[in-house]
């Protein structure tokens, strides 16, 4: 059978992306064009691979073993593609039914193009300004380095490169193409050739893009279709690895196509910009990396020279017994040390408790191999080392749980659902089960016109008056009842504040991104229970042994308010201590809290609206330590 247009996809890691891609292009309404999917996976791990082969027989899939990069995987497809037009496109896009249609009808009306690209928009509704795109000159290049280009959006002088001064709404001849959508002529293709696979990733779309009009072809911009992508879902930019790739692209994009004459000056410019823009990316990622250690390190070094007084102070009866030793800058070094180790030992990447205990025991057997090095006349005491190592441990516990607090988002998101009555219960059903903290602010008819339903708020013609009335911060729309032309087209005309989610074929997963600058969200119906990870059981057990003591040392005043109970009052703290009692826990009986993560059985039981099934359920998927010590503040008086 003869295939019109060959699309092909390479995946890595972004199964559930993927599988919105191939569903879009499926929905499209391309009358007698024919069309085949090729999907190059970059050995994924994440089941995409398995995926794809279920749910789209269909495919021609290729699974690598190794990720061999965006160009060698592109040529993999392009050689066995039989389209007479070969579509690359990101698996993080999601394509309108007419987008096929309407490159296809543009190709073959004009001969010369070579390769067109459409309007793309991100997951907020944002127009992308990699859409349409100029080759790098020195000066515009030099406006985008230097930030002039994002201060002087629409300036042809100062945004060049981004075309900026282009009505994003008319057809316009550009030079460059992004990745993300590349609608190619496969004759193109047979002439100029593939990919340069010496691009593994980043670059290689400037590159093709320059040697098709090199080709003697040209390169078109249609915004009469769009597209969404979920920029920055396939690859993730906040790593070292991705600063190297990606100016090492850059680099290798200038090497190629400019040497000699005035092309070298211009060369040695852009390696010297792009060399720069990767120092401050390199240095910014860094801080990232050091930021918590040195806090660590500051807090330990700080503990220790107080307790080193404390200590000279009550041993010696002499605070000042250390001030002329180099006690500190015995403790500057111990404090670096934890820190070095506990950051060698992965501990800043993933908080886990045994990384941190390990860290802070490794540490302390580190400086101790220091110590016994050291001449006599540069030893400190071997009990501020010993101290060091409690004061490591609770440090680390402390900054530990401030930084899992930092990374809590609590805030209840206002949600507006567009949708039919069934479909928007089935999303409803998968917000809850998929653990989503929201207020669902009601349901609009995704039809205009029709006769009132008190099951809806309104229709869609009201959506952009109901989402300012009713504060929404967020908008989900099914493409069960809304094609995704119309959805595009609501998400450019609504709010820029708003963030948008698009509810698939089952309503099981949800897509979308708030904005160009993050990656692509996923709510799916996976319970991710807090309490079933071993470094928050870690955390709890810690928090029960540590208010045990506390309860000890202030245990008159505990007695008064638990009316004077002198034996089950000691009983219990001696239980909790022992860990054979958690401080709070789950209600009811253990049959209601089978199936949800073990704990001990409970002092205090916790409270709240719903069956004791909800309740404890709630409380084991969004538990945190702050949640406990505010339960256990308020209920003193109800510990026996």
């Amino acid at each position: 059978m003869k295939i019109d247009i060959s699309i092909i996809i390479v995946n890595y890691n972004v199964r559930h992306f993927i599988k919105r891609t191939i569903e879009s292009i499926y929905a499209s309404k391309v009358g007698d064009i024919t069309y085949d999917v090729h999907v190059v996976d970059n050995a994924s791990i994440d089941g995409s691979v398995d995926m794809i082969r279920n749910t789209f027989p269909n495919v021609h899939l290729i699974a690598n073993k190794d990720n061999v990069g965006f160009s060698t995987a592109n040529n993999q497809a392009i050689k066995i593609a039989e389209g007479n037009f070969i579509l690359i496109l990101n698996p993080d896009t999601v394509v309108q039914e007419d987008t096929l249609q309407v490159c296809y009808d543009y190709m073959t009306a004009h001969n010369n193009v070579g390769a067109v690209g459409v309007k793309m928009i991100d997951g907020a509704g944002n127009f992308l300004p990699e859409s349409k795109r100029d080759l790098p000159t020195v000066w515009n290049s030099l406006a985008k380095l230097s930030g002039f280009s994002s201060l002087f959006p629409k300036s042809k002088l100062f945004n060049g490169y981004a075309l900026g001064h282009l009505d994003r709404d008319k057809i316009h001849s550009i030079k460059v193409l992004c990745g993300a959508f590349m609608f190619v002529r496969k004759s193109t293709i047979d002439k100029v050739g593939a990919f340069d696979e010496r691009f593994f990733m980043y670059g290689e779309d400037i590159d093709w893009s320059r040697r098709i009009v090199e080709g003697g072809y040209e390169i078109h911009y249609i915004p009469d279709t769009t597209i969404i992508h979920y920029k920055g879902e396939s690859t993730k930019k906040a790593s070292l690895n991705y600063v190297k790739t990606f100016y090492g692209a850059m680099g290798l994009y200038v090497e190629k196509h400019y040497s000699g004459g005035a092309g070298r000056w211009f060369s040695r410019f852009l390696k010297f910009g792009i060399g720069l823009r990767a120092a401050i990316s390199g240095i910014k990622r860094i801080i990232m990396i050091i930021i918590w250690p040195l806090i660590d390190a500051s807090l330990i070094g700080m503990a220790l020279f107080g307790f080193s007084r404390v200590w000279a102070s009550l041993y010696f009866g002499d605070s000042s017994y250390y001030d002329k030793s180099n006690l500190e800058w015995n403790i500057i070094f111990y404090a670096l040390i934890w820190a070095f180790v506990l950051w060698f030992v992965g501990y800043y990447q993933k908080s886990k408790f045994q990384k941190r205990l390990i860290g802070v025991l490794s540490g302390a057997a580190t400086i101790l191999v220091f110590y016994a090095l050291l001449p006599d006349e540069y030893r400190s005491s071997r009990v501020i080392i010993l101290a060091g190592l409690v004061i490591s441990f609770i440090v680390t516990s402390i900054t530990s749980l401030l930084r899992n607090k930092s990374n809590q988002i609590d805030k209840l998101k206002n949600i507006l659902i567009v949708a039919d009555k069934s479909v928007a219960s089935s999303i409803i059903k998968s917000l809850h089960e998929a653990d989503i903290k929201s207020n669902i602010l009601g349901i609009v008819n995704p039809k205009s016109g029709l006769k009132k339903d008190l099951d809806y708020l309104n229709d869609i013609s009201q959506l952009s008056a109901l989402s300012k009335v009713l504060k929404a911060d967020e908008i989900i729309f099914s493409s069960d009842n809304m094609s995704m032309k119309e959805i595009m087209r609501q998400m450019v005309r609504l709010d820029t504040r708003l963030s948008y989610k698009i509810a698939g074929d089952d309503s099981l997963s949800i897509l979308g991104s708030n904005s160009k600058n993050t990656t692509g969200e996923l709510y799916s119906v996976n319970i991710n229970y807090n309490l079933a990870d071993g470094y928050v059981r870690h955390t709890k057990r810690i928090f029960d042994f540590s208010f045990g003591f506390i309860f000890l040392i202030f245990f008159p005043v505990l007695l008064v308010i638990n009316r004077f109970a002198i034996v089950g009052l000691l009983k219990i703290i001696f239980s909790v201590i022992g860990g054979t009692k958690t401080w709070i826990g789950y209600q009811g009986k253990r049959e209601d809290y089978q199936n949800l993560p073990a704990i001990s059985d409970s002092i205090i039981k916790i409270t709240g609206g719903g069956d004791k099934h909800t309740i404890n359920m709630h409380y084991a998927r969004d538990y945190s330590i702050w949640k406990d010590l505010e339960i256990l503040l308020k209920n003193l008086n109800r510990i026996i």
